[in-house]
């Protein structure tokens, strides 16, 4: 028997990697003194070859999956630059490849970042709706700059995530609490989004901006109420109080 330090785990098999993480396993004499010597057989490469025939093995999978990355990547290139040429050739004023640039980085990012098996959904959610506020921004600019952007397009953002969260909040019932942390991190970005709107400086209308922050704050303040201890006990257990 070996054992992942990593994910702490126990693998019955004569495996050299962890089936979850890939990482190198370690033997342990005491749980399984006996399966010493196969392991070391193994591990010195006088054994059989060292692949899992208790789990699948995932490689070629992950292979294929970087393979389409990569190319997804290398067209999204390649249209850029088709795109920004007819733009060149035809300009009238209007810079819309760069606007299709903007639009085929963000596909890019977010196809990368979905598909690193490393990360939570819900941690995936959060960068995704943070790096799509400056991309909405970015897009404003390049039109012209009317505040659309601002004034409702990222409250509509903060909006959407907190219906996303309530709904998978009622899915995985047995897990709810996880997406606490979640919730705090989207109050603390409307605080900000609040301290700007409040300078009158960048927000010309507010009130996609207030719906968001009314969204946000009973989210949260509904699922500590009625999450009762399971709630309290997750936030201290988060910030370590």
């Amino acid at each position: 028997m070996s054992k992942c330090r990593r994910c702490n785990i126990d693998v019955l098999d004569h495996s050299l990697s962890c089936p979850l993480c890939n990482g190198v396993l370690e033997y342990d004499p005491v749980k399984d003194p006996e399966s010493e010597k196969d392991f070391l057989d193994h591990s010195q490469g006088t054994g059989e070859k060292s692949k899992s025939v208790m789990y699948p093995d995932i490689t070629p999978a992950m292979r294929r999956m970087r393979f389409v990355i990569k190319l997804t990547i290398f067209c999204s290139i390649v249209v850029e630059g088709v795109l920004i040429l007819i733009n060149y050739l035809t300009y009238s004023k209007v810079k819309w490849s760069a606007l299709c640039g903007i639009g085929l980085a963000y596909a890019c990012f977010s196809l990368i970042y979905s598909f690193r098996h490393n990360k939570s959904h819900r941690k995936k959610m959060l960068v995704q709706a943070i790096f799509i506020m400056p991309v909405l921004v970015l897009v404003d600019y390049i039109l012209g700059y009317t505040g659309w952007s601002i004034d409702f397009a990222i409250p509509c953002v903060i909006a959407m995530l907190d219906i996303a969260i309530l709904v998978l909040m009622i899915i995985n019932t047995e897990n709810w609490q996880s997406y606490i942390l979640l919730q705090v991190y989207i109050i603390i970005i409307c605080v900000i989004l609040t301290i700007l709107m409040l300078t009158g400086k960048f927000f010309k209308h507010d009130f996609f901006m207030i719906i968001a922050d009314v969204m946000s704050a009973l989210l949260l303040g509904g699922t500590l109420v009625f999450g009762d201890r399971p709630a309290t006990t997750e936030l201290k257990r988060r910030f370590h109080v």
